[in-house]
This record gives C-alpha cells, sequence and structure tokens, in this order.
C-alpha cells in the first residue's frame, strides 16, 4: 500500500513539473510580447513632442555602444541615425524629460533610458543641449475641425441638427436622418445670384440610399439625395429701393404660377467620390393670366431696341401694347453633370475639392405689356401677355450656352473658408464664405457676371451681394 502511495505521488509531482515547464516554455514569447507593447510609443503621438537628431560624433559612439552592450543588435543600429524625443517642459530652463531615444531601429523608452544610459542622459536633457544636435519639426495637433470630414462646411453631414439664416438660404436639417428644409433665393446653377433672378424655391432634400462602404460612409453617408420642391415669384417688395439699393436694381422674373423644382445626386457605389446630378426647374403653366390685372409695380421690365420696338408696333392691329418695354420671364432651367469630390488628404481632411461637369439649359422669354383701359396713362389698367410678334424666346442656341463647369474648394482648418467658381449658361458666378466669430456667424458673398461677348438685356455687368450666416449645430 505504502508503495502505491509513493508511486502516485510521484506521478502527480511528475505532472505537476510538466505543466510548470510547458508554462515557462511559453511565458518567454508571451512576455516578449507585453514587454514590446509597454515600451512603443505611438508613432502618430510622438511627431507632436519635442524631438532632435544627436550629430555629436563622440555623443553618437557612447550611445551606439550603450545598446550594444544592453543586447541590441549591431546590425539594426545606425549611429548617424540617433534620435531624441524629450516630454514637453514648460519652464526653458528645466532640464528635458527624456521619452525616448532611437538608434536606427533599435530604441529605448524612459526606464530603460534611466536603467541603462542614466550618464548619457543627464548630458543629452541639459537645457541647452551642449552638444551638436538638428530639431525636428514637430507637427501641430489636429484641432476637431481638421478631424472632421465632409463635403460641405454650410451643410454639415456629421451633426444631428443645424440652422442656417442667411440673406441667400434659410435652410434646417433635422436629425441624423439627412432631412433637410431648405428656402434659397436666386438660380446660383444659371449665374443668377439672390434676386437677380427674380424667383426663389422650397426643397425637401431627403436621403434614398444608405452608403456602408466604412471608409467613405462618414463624409459621404448616403449614395443616393433626392430633392423636391417649388419655385416661387419674387416681387422685391421695394428693398431694390430701400436698404439694398447698393445693388443693381432686378431685370428678370420668374413666372408667376410658379414652378417644379426635382434633383436627384446618385454616388456610385463602386467609388463613392464620383456620381452623377440632375437638377429640372419647369414651369407650372404656359403664360400669364391674361384675365387678370397685373401689378406693374411687382415686374421688372427693360427698354426694347429700335428695331424691336418697330416690329412689335407694326403687327400690334390693336395698338395696346407697349412696344417701348417688354418683360424678361426666367422659365425652365435645368442642369446634368457628372461630379467628384477629391480630398488632399483624407487622413487630415481639411483641403476638399469637389468638380462638376456637364450641360445646362437656360430659357428666357419676354412677354408684353397690353394697356386694357382707354384712360389717362397713370390711371391706365395693364395686362401680361405672351403672344405678340416681335418678342424673343432666349434659349441655347450655341456650344458655350450648354457648358456648366464648377470647381469648390474648401479650407477646414482653424479658420474655415471655402470659393466656389462656376460657368454656366455663358455666365461667370463666384461665391466665397469666411468666419467672423467662431463657428456661429459667417460672411459669405456672391458675385456674377456676363461672359458672352453681348450681354442679354437683363443681365448685369456685374451683380455682387454680401451677407452675414448665423449657423448653429448640433451634434
Amino acid at each position: 500500500m505504502m508503495k502505491k502511495t509513493t508511486y502516485i505521488l510521484i506521478l502527480t509531482v511528475a505532472t505537476l513539473f510538466w505543466g510548470l515547464s510547458t508554462e515557462l516554455a511559453a511565458a518567454p514569447d508571451e512576455k516578449d510580447s507585453i514587454l514590446t507593447a509597454l515600451k512603443t510609443i505611438d508613432p502618430g503621438i510622438v511627431k507632436y513632442f519635442p524631438r532632435w537628431r544627436i550629430c555629436e560624433p563622440n555623443l553618437q559612439i557612447q550611445i551606439q555602444q550603450t545598446f550594444i552592450l544592453n543586447g541590441r543588435k549591431r546590425e539594426r543600429l545606425d549611429m548617424q541615425n540617433i534620435t531624441v524625443t524629450a516630454g514637453p517642459k514648460g519652464d526653458p530652463t528645466d532640464p528635458y524629460i527624456i521619452l525616448l531615444v532611437e538608434c536606427g531601429d533599435e530604441s529605448f523608452v524612459a526606464s530603460e533610458v534611466d536603467a541603462y544610459m542614466k550618464k548619457l542622459a543627464y548630458t543629452i536633457s541639459e537645457p541647452t543641449r551642449p552638444y551638436c544636435f538638428r530639431e525636428l519639426p514637430k507637427e501641430t495637433p489636429l484641432s476637431e475641425k481638421q478631424y472632421r470630414i465632409i463635403t460641405d462646411y454650410m451643410m454639415p453631414t456629421d451633426v444631428q441638427h443645424s440652422i442656417s439664416v442667411s440673406a441667400f438660404e434659410q435652410s434646417l436639417k433635422i436629425g441624423r436622418t439627412g432631412f433637410w428644409i431648405r428656402n434659397m433665393i436666386g438660380t446660383d446653377a444659371v449665374g443668377y445670384n439672390f434676386w437677380s433672378s427674380g424667383e426663389a424655391r422650397v426643397i425637401l432634400q431627403r436621403p434614398l440610399y444608405e452608403n456602408t462602404d466604412p471608409e467613405t460612409s462618414s463624409p459621404i453617408p448616403f449614395l443616393i439625395n433626392a430633392k423636391l420642391g417649388a419655385g416661387y415669384r419674387l416681387t422685391s417688395g421695394g428693398l431694390e429701393r430701400g436698404i439694398l439699393s447698393f445693388i443693381p436694381q432686378r431685370q428678370l422674373n420668374s413666372v408667376p404660377n410658379g414652378k417644379a423644382v426635382a434633383g436627384i445626386d446618385v454616388h456610385a457605389p463602386f467609388h463613392p467620390q464620383v456620381g452623377l446630378s440632375v437638377n429640372a426647374e419647369l414651369p407650372l403653366g404656359g403664360g400669364p393670366d391674361t384675365s387678370r390685372v397685373a401689378e406693374m409695380n411687382t415686374w421688372a421690365t427693360y427698354r426694347t431696341s429700335p428695331e424691336q420696338r418697330n416690329t412689335i408696333a407694326l403687327n400690334d392691329p390693336t395698338r395696346r401694347i407697349d412696344a417701348s418695354r417688354v418683360i424678361p420671364v426666367l422659365r425652365a432651367t435645368g442642369q446634368v453633370a457628372v461630379f467628384y469630390n477629391w480630398w488632399l488628404d483624407p487622413k487630415k481632411p481639411e483641403n476638399f475639392f469637389r468638380f462638376d461637369l456637364g450641360i445646362n439649359y437656360a430659357e428666357v422669354q419676354e412677354w408684353a405689356i397690353r394697356r386694357v383701359a382707354d384712360r389717362r396713362v397713370e390711371d391706365s389698367v395693364y395686362q401680361i401677355v405672351s403672344s405678340a410678334n416681335g418678342l424673343v424666346t432666349y434659349k441655347p442656341n450655341e456650344l458655350a450656352d450648354w457648358i456648366y463647369a464648377k470647381i469648390e474648394y474648401r479650407n477646414q482648418s482653424t479658420f474655415p473658408f471655402g470659393v466656389t467658381a462656376q460657368y454656366s449658361n455663358q455666365m461667370l458666378f463666384m461665391r466665397a464664405y469666411m468666419p467672423l466669430v467662431g463657428e456661429w456667424l459667417y460672411l459669405e458673398g456672391k458675385y456674377s457676371t456676363p461672359l458672352r461677348s453681348t450681354p442679354r438685356p437683363w443681365e448685369p455687368a456685374n451683380f455682387f451681394m454680401i451677407s452675414p450666416v448665423l449657423r448653429l449645430n448640433i451634434r
């Protein structure tokens, strides 16, 4: 019995020793991995700390020899490439706190510096650094704005709610659904900004298809965005002769019955930075309501040329058409374009470009003024008609009328700003915005001018408008 008990005890001890030896055999690899993790400093953080390269030959030799004596392989060392990383210090007279010493592909962290090269560290860390060294420029940590990757700073995709109010546009984003309600004044896509086009529109913008690509879903959360709304005519309300008298007087009108507005942006699933944009604004109704009396003070007109005046007068048997002036009306407009979104550095997305190239359509029709009552001129009643001989309908009739090209640049650094240049309808349109106070008050300006050899009668030589922009974002 005693012999059997002794045998069992020996077998148990042997089993325990075998298990312990297995653990010990595996321990070095695990231990090495732990030590490696403890000795590793994130290179993404190191570049923001004070760093310099040692070029003192005597100091280089001593540092390399210290690495060799402490088990580092000579072939991984480079005496000409010794870099020191120190912690930031508040007082210039304080010694540097050495965080990392690198020699070629090997390195000592702070604890190893204290253990293996204490005397050398004392020399290296002196405030005056009495040896040959070359300062390495440290980078500035990215700000919150620089980390954000979005396509439109004025319509951010990375916030839950957003409100923006300016003379050009009033917009509201509701939740992370990407649903926007926008009221926009002017028809920028054809080069007629603010009230120079005589129209505005209310749009509901809604995403239809989510982007599941992890690399691009942050700036482009949805692959398909659709918009639907209605356009309406501006009457100015006397502002042209009041507080906004510094800008050119409006000479273009929109249709009286409004417009149907629709559009869609489709991003390519295989490369969401590329996409197709389609926009259309179509008038509701064929022309003016001739059964109603026109309020002439709400319509912009321009004088006809002598040749056109004679043509209209000769073809008016009733002699009640005012041949001296006509009403220009902006009717159907639309654009179809391919676009591309480009960040110079996606990891630091502070520089963003968008390119659009496609075709444009814009139609302006002249309407005539007809006197209804044969009274004194100042008391006369007028109607608007669209079917009088001598009136002109302006449509694209040459290649330059069809070209639509736009480039947008946005800088998202400490003070975000953006610039847009567009060629459409033979009009040069430019837009720029810049911050005034924080992220809630901006200044935005728009400018347009015709580039055709003979501008059309309603196109002012230069139309410039500037407005403050109030913004509120809730993340």
